[in-house]
Parts: C-alpha cells; sequence; structure tokens
C-alpha cells in the first residue's frame, strides 16, 4: 500500500474511535437529562417531613456463637420487633415463629456435631428489610 492510504486509514480509526467514544458517553448524559420523573408532586415533601420510625433489629442474647453442649436441644433467646417473623433453619428441623412481644424465646434441637443455624426476622412492616444471623452450635454428648 501506499503512504497516503496508511495514513488515511490511521486517521480514519483514530477519528471514528473519538466517535464513538463521545456518542457513548454524551448519549447517556443526553438520555438523563431527557428522562422525567414520575410520581405525583408533593409527595417528596411530605416523605421528608416525616419522622424516621425506630424499630427494633434482630439481636440473639443466647447462646453465643460457637456454643458447645451436651444436651440435644438448645434455647434461643432474643429481641426482635413485635409481630414479627422468624424463620429458624437447620440441617435437621425448619421452624417458624411469631413474636408476640419484643422478646423471644424457643426451644430448638440440635444434631450430633456441628449445628448452622439461620435465623431470619421478617418485621411486620413490609418496607423494612429481613434481618438475618448464622449461628454454629457444638452438640457433643457426654458420653463419648
Amino acid at each position: 500500500m501506499k503512504k497516503e492510504t496508511v495514513i488515511a486509514i490511521v486517521f480514519g480509526l483514530a477519528l471514528g474511535g473519538i466517535v464513538a467514544l463521545l456518542i457513548l458517553f454524551k448519549g447517556k448524559d443526553i438520555e438523563l437529562a431527557r428522562n422525567k420523573a414520575i410520581g405525583p408532586k408533593g409527595k417528596e415533601q411530605q416523605l421528608l417531613g416525616e419522622p424516621l420510625k425506630q424499630i427494633q433489629g434482630l439481636e440473639l442474647t443466647s447462646p453465643s456463637d460457637g456454643t458447645i453442649v451436651d444436651k440435644n436441644s438448645i434455647t434461643l433467646t432474643g429481641k426482635m420487633e413485635k409481630d414479627s417473623l422468624l424463620v429458624i433453619q437447620s440441617p435437621i428441623r425448619d421452624m417458624t415463629a411469631r413474636t408476640t412481644s419484643n422478646n423471644f424465646k424457643i426451644d430448638f434441637p440440635l444434631a450430633l456435631g456441628e449445628n448452622v443455624i439461620k435465623i431470619v426476622a421478617y418485621p411486620k412492616d413490609k418496607t423494612m428489610r429481613a434481618q438475618e444471623k448464622d449461628l454454629k452450635v457444638y452438640f457433643l454428648d457426654s458420653e463419648l
């Protein structure tokens, strides 16, 4: 090829790359500027004026993580907002319970060895996110 042809191809590719990048980055800005918010007017002011609600988060008071016991069941105690749904899962048993007060106390069976227990709390208020905790409890029989 001639030298002029190679130079024209290189300049064409460089100019094409620059134009492509400008379209890519400026196209997003133009699209965002053209979009309009959909929703009732004045709702933002209403939401900003409301105080935030304080809720009780999932808190396990006993047992602590890594506890070793010599019984085949354990009592899970803790705190969670009233009327929340608790889902407790382990390899041997799945259980659900509804909290009637801010404190809960639930007996849960254990398998021999390591028990990984997952506790998920769903608050009554559907706008709040579910909270979860993982707990490892070891059941070692005293006769072994």
